[in-house]
């Protein structure tokens, strides 16, 4: 059921886009582009570049082009980088004719979506939500319509069916997996099984790891091309964020080797697991977590899995970040309790400025440039304002970590295995 305060963020995102559009389909193309620039969209020429990235792939390998290493049907020739999965769809007379009615199609799903997330419970709650609801990376994935507005959907229908029976559940991991042989990475939201009785967690994870398996055996030369054409660039693009951006980064700064760079890259990770461990058992995340309903705590557990496990597996593009729309309304809730002295606080508010990161950017850019600062890509203030990008990133993966151990830890998995041996969590 949908809580009027969960409509809020929704109709306010989907009067900004309505807007958008409007000026798109009525010619006024540079009205639209100054909005979606201003508002951190980064826009194309024309919309849904990333929707095209799909059609063009699927329409050139029903034309028999190997699409891993050409694909001409692609504005760009992008070769094809997802999951062999997608042109299965080449059954279909899928052209990249459909780019706007399968663009429109995603952004209407995603806006119809979006109130069935946990509300806020106060107005500074639904304030915070409706920040991050209609900010720069949810424009950008929805000017792109990439297919993570795709994921975001299946990642929310898994969770809801997770809620429900035993059957229901069973549909839910099994959306998981889908999600996960179209685009890997939300695989990792396997992790909701942690509710159930050990046995049926194992037993879900072995049939998961089996068909996952058995799918890598039957098309794995298409898979890793897939994953070897996923594209990546320098740590210092203002759009993208991974782990290795930062150590990776220094070195080049420094003029240390890779292998530093891979060092620093080794010890971040292990000193956030310590710092996640460290804020996990303090006392204040098992007060604020039981403040939680159970929904949020689903959603803040899923979250938490898809934003941390980005993070460190790989270079991720900034709509990616749409996921801590599942962490805001636990996250707010959890802020709440202000202990310790302002972490979680601090947590929200950076997670609001990294979602209006590409908005915020060019202001600062600006401000700097009429003082007469070099904001060149090679000068200190680039530089600054990208190490300061980069360590609120590894603080709010720190944090989300911290609250993904403490939600994994009293889950009923997690307490089944803790009475085998003898341990409580």
């Amino acid at each position: 059921m949908v809580a009027p305060p969960a409509v809020i963020p929704a109709a306010l995102l989907a009067i900004g886009v309505v807007l958008a559009g409007s000026l798109y389909v009525l010619g006024y193309h540079d009205q639209y582009h100054a909005l979606l620039q201003a508002w951190g969209a980064l826009p194309f020429r024309t919309p849904f570049l990333d929707m095209h990235a799909v059609t063009s792939a699927i329409e050139c390998h029903r034309l028999g082009f190997n699409v891993y290493a050409d694909n001409p049907c692609d504005v760009f020739r992008r070769v094809h980088g997802y999951s062999p999965v997608w042109l299965s769809l080449s059954v279909f007379p899928i052209t990249t004719a459909w780019d706007a009615a399968l663009g429109s199609a995603a952004v209407l799903l995603f806006l119809c979506a979006l109130p069935f997330l946990p509300p806020g419970r106060g107005l500074w709650q639904i304030v915070v939500i409706t920040l991050g609801t209609i900010s720069s990376v949810v424009a950008y994935a929805l000017e792109r319509a990439n297919a993570d507005l795709l994921m975001f959907m299946l990642a929310m229908v898994a969770v809801a069916l997770n809620r429900r029976g035993r059957d229901a559940r069973a549909v839910g991991y099994a959306i998981v997996l889908l999600a996960g042989m179209l685009k890997f990475y939300p695989a990792v939201l396997l992790v909701l099984a942690v509710r159930e009785r050990l046995s049926i967690a194992v037993a879900v994870v072995l049939v998961a790891c089996g068909v996952i398996s058995v799918w890598f055996f039957l098309d794995s030369d298409a898979i890793m091309r897939g994953i070897g054409n996923i594209p990546t660039t320098n740590p210092f693009d203002d759009n993208v964020f991974a782990a290795s951006d930062l150590p990776f980064g220094l070195a080049q700064i420094l003029g240390l080797s890779p292998r530093a760079g891979m060092v620093m890259l080794i010890t971040l990770i292990l000193g956030m697991l310590i710092g996640a461990g460290v804020l996990a058992r303090w006392d204040h995340a098992r007060a604020g977590l039981q403040s939680l309903t159970e929904v949020e705590a689903m959603f803040l557990l899923a979250g938490c899995v898809m934003l941390v496990g980005c993070f460190l597996a790989a270079q991720n593009s900034a709509y990616r970040a749409i996921y801590f729309l599942f962490v805001l309304p636990g996250l707010t809730r959890f802020a709440a309790t202000r202990r310790p002295a302002g972490i979680y606080p601090v947590t929200l508010g950076l997670v609001l400025v990294i979602m209006w990161n590409s908005a915020i950017l060019p202001m600062v850019y600006a401000v700097l440039d009429w003082f007469g600062v070099s904001t060149l890509s090679n000068g200190a203030a680039h530089t600054v304002i990208w190490l300061l990008r980069e360590l609120a990133w590894w603080c709010v993966a720190t944090s989300l970590s911290a609250l993904m151990i403490r939600l994994i830890r009293q889950s009923r998995t997690v307490r089944d295995a803790g009475r085998m041996i003898g341990v409580t969590a």
